[in-house]
């Protein structure tokens, strides 16, 4: 079923689409500062369901809010055996071992 413009309410059509009235008309979730600061969240809550929120303050400026689309959780460690063996590669010398141990007891 298509629909006509012949007879469409222009005043109407241009009070939908003011900046003020976007929000109506867009289908991301949009909150107010006072709701973030209420119920954040449920609002973190809507952004991860939804995938982006809008957040509106009192004199119209808004702000996206998204999730961080890095991984949950740590997959994979690094190798400390390997690292260990980079630094640490040959063990120190008897006698330079024992020279330390004179040094601290002070002889």
């Amino acid at each position: 079923m298509g629909y006509s413009l012949v007879g469409w309410p222009w005043a109407l059509f241009r009070r939908l689409t003011l900046a003020a009235d976007a929000d109506k008309l867009s289908a991301m979730k949009t909150f107010t500062v006072r709701e973030l600061d209420r119920e954040p969240a449920a609002v973190l809550d809507a952004c991860d369901r939804e995938g982006v929120v809008r957040i509106r303050r009192r004199n119209g400026r808004t702000y996206t809010v998204r999730p961080d689309a890095g991984p949950d959780r740590i997959t994979e460690l690094p190798d400390f055996r390997a690292r260990t063996a980079k630094v640490f590669a040959a063990p120190i010398p008897a006698a330079q071992s024992r020279w330390v141990d004179k040094l601290l007891a002070g002889e």
